[in-house]
């Protein structure tokens, strides 16, 4: 089976539910997809925003945006969460524009996660503690990338950075690295 563009989700996860899309945008491909959809469960209790753009007001007359967006009760961006691929420029101005926020990233593999944190100690030394960075441990991404489904199903429990979930009848539970 290909790997879905959408995802129409039924979420049941800590004790709530909810019933999202998960769209590809711009050149987004389908395992970008799943790295959202984990980023989003990953913080399930912060209720964030998917696809926040130009027309959100925390992020009025930015020229660039998030993956997952959380604000603040006074509106103002809290936490900034990117997947995958991520320029070095776009991380220095968003942990400058917005230097209370709490900024998460998300890669595939263990090596993507070293290699981000090392990128981030050279390029914005003064600032790279600000960034958590997630990854799966071994190849364990791609068991997680396969679950994915035009129509998903998901219940049970999902703090950052574990995962105890039944997606679609199938068993799935892994701790991701965090550096």
């Amino acid at each position: 089976m290909a790997a879905p563009y959408r995802i129409r989700a039924e979420l049941a996860v800590n004790g709530g539910e909810r019933k999202l899309v998960f769209a590809c945008i711009e050149n987004e491909t389908p395992d970008h997809l799943a790295l959202k959809l984990a980023a989003y469960l990953a913080f399930w209790d912060e209720d964030l925003t998917l696809d926040a753009r130009h027309n959100h007001p925390a992020l009025e007359g930015q020229e660039f945006y998030p993956d997952i967006l959380g604000v603040s009760p006074d509106g103002a961006v809290a936490h900034w969460v990117e997947c995958g691929t991520t320029a070095m420029h776009k991380l220095g101005k968003v942990v400058r524009r917005w230097p209370q926020a709490r900024i998460s990233l998300f890669k595939e593999t263990e090596a993507q996660g070293q290699f981000l944190r090392q990128e981030l100690e050279r390029t914005i030394p003064e600032r790279h503690e600000r960034f958590a960075i997630y990854a799966w441990p071994g190849r364990s991404f791609r068991e997680w990338a396969g679950l994915m489904s035009e129509r998903l199903s998901a219940v049970g429990e999902a703090a950052a950075p574990s995962f105890n979930l039944v997606v679609n009848d199938q068993i799935y539970a892994t701790d991701l690295l965090k550096f």
